[in-house]
């Protein structure tokens, strides 16, 4: 007898989004079908069908324009709101949340994006569209929230506010999350057969030492999938003013800024990097096992051998991969959790606010009340009050 799995399933198995594969059921492009009121049985023998696009459409949807640096980077996640000139913007939207990404045709073969995701994971992170004889370079910042990128080979590496990351398009992740659900940052992706020409040029006029892009490539990755700076306050100098560009001068600006981001590049080396830093996807999938045994269990306190005898992690491990992840310690992560959850119900039950204090946690209404009150400036009854009135 045939089997089946479901979309959620297929999605796993493919590493694709859920959306893309019911997308692909409906377009028949799935052989031996079988369909369950408004969801499908996918054979378990199905093999992930192929791009359907042609390589004419690719390679046009690739070069020079910022359209098709969506495209190679969200895929079928993406659709395009507004184009005027250079600037196009994009709405990402799946199953995990959406987002509004902001890219510029900054030179040729330079695509710079203003990312503002409000999402767990981007589907299809290794992008069809992509081809594999592709020479590209990445580089992203992170100004909030965090970002997790996992390798075939099992490890998982992270950047959280004020980290830079150097990669290249074909891209050897897995996946990509986002695992605060919240991230705001910068994609500059250089196409490098296209941009060294004019890179070089404009280095050169401006009386700097001439920019080799793939130098920049081969000299800070060599064998890693990544390269990694922890927020430093060169960083931090270069990006803050990508992201305060004046309006009557936006293009230039980020022209002028581009150049200096690869001059500085181009003047660091591998051993500047800082924090190199991965984690097993065994620890990974513990810590985060670890995470949501804690919050769907507000009410009881943990400590952290606790926690590490019972999900088997190392303590030091442990406590490094959380922080990682979820860019706070243990503890400070969870009574942030705790006094979220408890304005969520001040605002939305009418529970006394003892009963509150005890579901989050807190053995005391007097401690309770006093760790709202600094962290909202205001005490639970004073905020209920408030939450009513607005």
């Amino acid at each position: 007898m045939l089997e089946y799995m479901s979309v959620r399933e297929a999605a796993e198995k493919w590493g694709l989004s859920e959306r893309r594969v019911h997308k692909l059921c409906k377009d028949g492009r799935v052989a031996g079908l079988i369909r369950f009121g408004r969801s499908w049985g996918i054979p378990h023998g199905a093999e992930k069908p192929g791009d359907a696009r042609k390589p004419s459409d690719r390679q046009q949807a690739t070069r020079g324009s910022a359209g098709g640096a969506m495209t190679d980077f969200l895929g079928p996640d993406a659709r395009l709101l507004a184009k005027n000139g250079p600037c196009a913007v994009f709405q990402l939207e799946n199953e995990t949340g959406n987002g509004i990404i902001t890219a510029y045709d900054a030179l040729p073969g330079v695509q710079l994006m203003y990312n503002d995701l409000h999402l767990s994971r981007i589907a299809e992170h290794e992008s069809p569209f992509v081809p594999p004889s592709a020479n590209m370079l990445v580089i992203n910042h992170c100004r909030e929230g965090r970002f997790e990128c996992e390798f075939p080979w099992g490890e998982c590496g992270y950047i959280g506010e004020g980290d830079m990351a150097v990669s290249t398009l074909p891209t050897p992740a897995k996946s990509s999350t986002y695992p605060l659900a919240h991230y705001h940052g910068i994609s500059v992706v250089v196409d490098i057969p296209f941009a060294a020409k004019i890179v070089g040029e404009l280095s050169a006029l401006l009386g700097t030492v001439s920019i080799d892009v793939q130098g920049i490539k081969e000299r800070l990755l060599g064998k890693h999938p990544y390269f990694l700076m922890r927020s430093s306050e060169a960083v931090s100098h270069i990006f803050s003013e990508l992201y305060n560009a004046p309006d009557a001068l936006r293009e230039s600006y980020i022209r002028l800024k581009l150049i200096e981001l690869l001059l500085f590049l181009s003047a660091i080396g591998p051993d500047d990097e800082s924090g190199r830093k991965y984690f097993y996807r065994t620890r990974v999938k513990a810590v985060k096992a670890m995470r949501d045994y804690m919050t769907a269990h507000l009410d009881r306190q943990f400590t952290l051998d606790e926690l590490s005898r019972r999900f088997n992690i190392p303590l030091t491990a442990m406590k490094s991969c959380f922080k990682s992840l979820f860019g706070t310690p243990i503890h400070a992560y969870m009574r942030e959790y705790r006094l979220q959850t408890a304005s969520a119900l001040l605002r939305e039950t009418d529970a006394p606010i003892a009963e509150i204090a005890a579901k989050v946690g807190y053995d005391s209404h007097a401690r309770f009340s006093a760790a709202f009150k600094t962290a909202t400036g205001l005490a639970p009854s004073e905020y209920r009050k408030v939450s009513v009135q607005n």
